[in-house]
């Protein structure tokens, strides 16, 4: 142990104890008078005068608690201190355990989140935090005795997420002041900080960084790595990430198709959707399984009945509402209007003496009950009465306005409506909601009746170009399927990466089984989730996370690793000791005085 101080001319200080130790020498000392009758005990014959002289300043306890306040008050002044070893990674340990999707790559017996938590109980300190690196690190565990880490280890599992390794290492320096960091993963980072830069950041804040590596064998692996979704086509992508060709089984619902796909390339396979929920699965084994499986949820439901109600055809509105194919069309001419039977009733170039008393009132009951409405003006549409059926009121018609599109929904979004119409209804009482005006006069209302809706849609034919344009078809497909509440396929399909974001809390049943009751949920397995309205399909479908062999190496490997202490060389400081000793010496002899009687 190295003493020394950090204030050497503080020792000239202890010059003052010679003053204090020569006013004790030359202070009066009481005359002896010889007694006759006592002079038989006061004579001294051969007593050593030195020797007497140090019993008394012995025996002289004042003096010596005095003497021991002067030098612990004057010693501190020099400001002691002392060098000492210490073991910075004593204590606190913080895990960084990756549990992102590679980490179920099998290697030999065992995977490596397998080896991962064998290391992990092996590196365990007496205060443990233990953060998980995922697609969005968490702080899972903090400040844990090592028996209670070692039963949230026991019940960790593997998630099918991609990995932010570096961003997980930054969490673990902000959520660490003094320790060690033991970072054990693959290294397969697929986003945010890069994993050294991230060690160095910590190392410059004083901590101790390790890396352990459970990646230590080359894996084989073919696996799905995206997917392009359509309403009527579906195109998967299937790739080989071995050195050498591969001939793969693929299973959709049963149906079984040989695919050979070269050495670190790409095969697309194309089928037509179908309905519901698919599974594809590649039965060919290999070393990672997640990416084996592909879930695919489309609509259920059969195509929207659409019941187009004219005297007259438009050829424009015929062929949008045909253009999708998702989309039964029917037409009927007035007086002949039988309800009851289709999804959704378009209005469109009718002859008001042709509509038989109670047709809109029938419509209208329809909407109540779930049906959808839409009212297609014409030329004579404010000479029309439409009854409750019509949102609004139509007035006189108006010269040409710009367009004005006022909320973007499911089916006016990336919509081109053009930027002027030549001339169009002004409307009042407006009972529904403005999605598309001109002029302050609204062109597209949306309006809920009972469980239906009922859209009125102003643009007249000949006063916009808005019939030629491509997305014409597109908004009509795109509102009956609102109307109808068919999902759309692509909210349907995730990735491990998404939110998941509902209008409300509501109860969803994961692919584990488990039901959680959420309005904003973070999916982290693969596979189906079962909502209360529909179920959604989750899949990894993330190459970086599936390119197991990767070429650079960090660390140490798991089976090289071994826990160090690490050791800096720490300054303690008697300084404040001192003056603590001081006080309670000067309390010490306040107290011996009272106990003598001096006061």
């Amino acid at each position: 142990m190295q003493i020394g101080f950090a204030e050497k001319a503080g020792l000239i200080a202890l010059a003052a104890l010679i003053p204090f130790i020569l006013l004790y020498l030359i202070r009066p000392r009481p005359k002896t008078l010889k007694i006759p009758s006592l002079m038989f005990f006061s004579k001294e014959y051969g007593r050593n005068k030195l020797l007497s002289f140090l019993r008394n300043f012995i025996r002289d306890w004042l003096f010596i608690i005095q003497l021991l306040l002067l030098l612990a008050l004057l010693f501190s002044v020099a400001k002691p201190y002392t060098i000492y070893k210490h073991d910075i990674t004593a204590r606190n340990t913080v895990l960084v355990i990756d549990v992102s999707a590679s980490m179920q790559a099998e290697e030999g017996l065992q995977t490596r989140f397998g080896k991962a938590i064998k290391k992990a109980r092996a590196s365990l300190g007496s205060t443990n935090t233990i953060i998980l690196a995922k697609d969005v690190p968490l702080i899972a565990l903090k400040e844990a005795s090592s028996s209670d880490a070692i039963d949230f280890l026991r019940e960790l599992t593997p998630l099918d997420t991609a990995s932010r390794i570096g961003d997980a290492i930054i969490l673990a320096g902000e959520a660490l002041s003094e320790g060690r960091v033991v970072v054990i993963s693959d290294f397969q980072n697929t986003g945010g900080q890069d994993p050294e830069i991230a060690k160095g950041i910590l190392e410059s804040k004083g901590l101790v960084v390790n890396f352990i590596d459970v990646a230590e064998k080359e894996v084989s692996n073919v696996g799905f790595t995206d997917v392009s979704l359509e309403d009527n086509q579906v195109t998967a992508f299937i790739k080989n990430f071995d050195e050498k060709p591969k001939t793969i089984t693929l299973d959709i619902n049963g149906d079984k198709k040989e695919i050979s796909i070269p050495a670190n390339s790409v095969e697309p396979y194309q089928f037509e959707t179908p309905k519901g929920m698919t599974k594809l699965t590649i039965t060919t084994s290999d070393d990672f399984d997640v990416d084996n499986v592909l879930y695919i949820s489309a609509p259920e439901e059969d195509t929207a009945k659409v019941l187009l109600i004219t005297n007259n055809e438009s050829i424009f509105l015929m062929n949008a509402l045909d253009a999708s194919g998702l989309i039964g069309v029917e037409k009927t001419e007035p007086p002949v209007v039988k309800t009851g039977e289709h999804d959704v009733y378009v209005l469109h170039n009718i002859e008001k003496n042709k509509i038989l008393t109670g047709t809109y009132e029938d419509l209208l009951k329809q909407v109540e009950k779930g049906a959808a409405v839409v009212i297609h003006a014409q030329d004579d549409s404010a000479n029309i009465n439409y009854g409750d059926l019509l949102p609004l009121k139509l007035t006189d018609k108006a010269e040409k306005s710009y367009l004005v599109v006022d909320q973007v929904n499911r089916f006016t979004k990336n919509i081109d409506f053009g930027s002027t119409v030549d001339f169009h209804f002004k409307t009042k009482d407006n009972r529904g909601v403005s999605l598309v005006s001109a002029d302050n006069s609204s062109l597209i209302t949306l309006y809920e009746k009972g469980a239906g809706k009922i859209v009125y849609f102003g643009f007249l034919e000949g006063a916009s170009e808005f019939r030629f344009a491509p997305s014409y078809p597109i908004f009509w497909t795109e509102l009956i399927k609102y109307m109808t509440d068919k999902q759309e396929i692509n909210n349907l399909n995730y990735k491990t990466k998404d939110t998941l974001i509902l209008d409300s809390k509501q109860k969803i049943i994961l692919p584990s089984r488990k039901a959680v009751r959420q309005a904003v949920y973070l999916l982290e397995q693969a596979g189906v989730y079962e909502l209360e309205d529909r179920k959604i399909a989750v899949n990894l479908l993330n190459e970086m996370e599936s390119n197991l062999n990767r070429e650079v190496s960090f660390g140490a490997k798991s089976v090289d690793y071994e826990l160090r202490p690490v050791k800096e060389d720490r300054k303690f400081q008697f300084e404040y000791t001192l003056i603590i000793l001081g006080a309670i010496l000067l309390i010490l002899e306040l107290f011996y005085v009272k106990l003598r009687g001096d006061i």
